[in-house]
């Protein structure tokens, strides 16, 4: 007995001797269902310890992946979609400019609109920071040129999918039948 008060002592002054701070030390009471995610990298992929395939992808955010308790989980929304000119002769193909309205409740990071010609080919128009022509991060305008392929033959360009990313990596795809239900345009005619 003498020797159980005498470790309880113990462990009581090293408990209070040893900082609040200690590594493996909590002073929340955690409460309910918790879910952690982690990504691991293995030492032979060609990922690993490099973060250069990010860098090239614009629509990948800085803060990608971040989360606290006042993080930011809603995606950005599309508020309107202009295209300009919807129709282009082939023997004089030149820029279509493209706007959008994005909006979120932080900050819009990117995004993108791919769309897809006849035989398949792609062109893809990306809206970043420097897209802005009025309006906020929040709630702004953007701009952006995109070319079609010099070869491309006559017929419909159809917006596959219009892809919004904000400054904390949160996605949004919308599908071009996702626009046209807003009644917004989705095709470009080359005739």
């Amino acid at each position: 007995m003498h020797s159980r008060i005498l470790i309880l002592a113990l462990i009581l002054s090293l408990a209070l001797a040893s900082p609040a701070s200690a590594y493996g030390r909590s002073v929340e009471d955690l409460v309910g269902s918790f879910s952690i995610g982690k990504t691991i990298k293995i030492g032979s992929s060609s990922e690993c310890f490099s973060s250069a395939g990010d860098a090239l992808d614009p629509l990948t955010s800085p803060q990608s992946g971040a989360a606290g308790p006042l993080s930011d989980d809603q995606a950005p929304s599309l508020a309107g979609f202009g295209i300009q000119p919807q129709q282009l002769f082939q023997a004089s193909m030149k820029p279509v400019n493209l706007t959008a309205h994005l909006i979120d409740d932080q900050a819009v990071w990117a995004a993108q609109a791919a769309f897809s010609g006849p035989s398949g080919r792609e062109a893809i128009a990306i809206f970043t920071s420097e897209s802005l022509t009025s309006g906020t991060a929040k709630d702004g305008l953007y701009s952006a040129e995109m070319t079609l392929p010099e070869d491309n033959e006559t017929g419909d360009w159809q917006l596959q999918n219009f892809t919004l990313v904000d400054q904390q990596g949160n996605r949004k795809v919308l599908l071009g039948e996702d626009l046209k239900r807003l009644g917004l345009p989705t095709m470009i005619n080359v005739i």
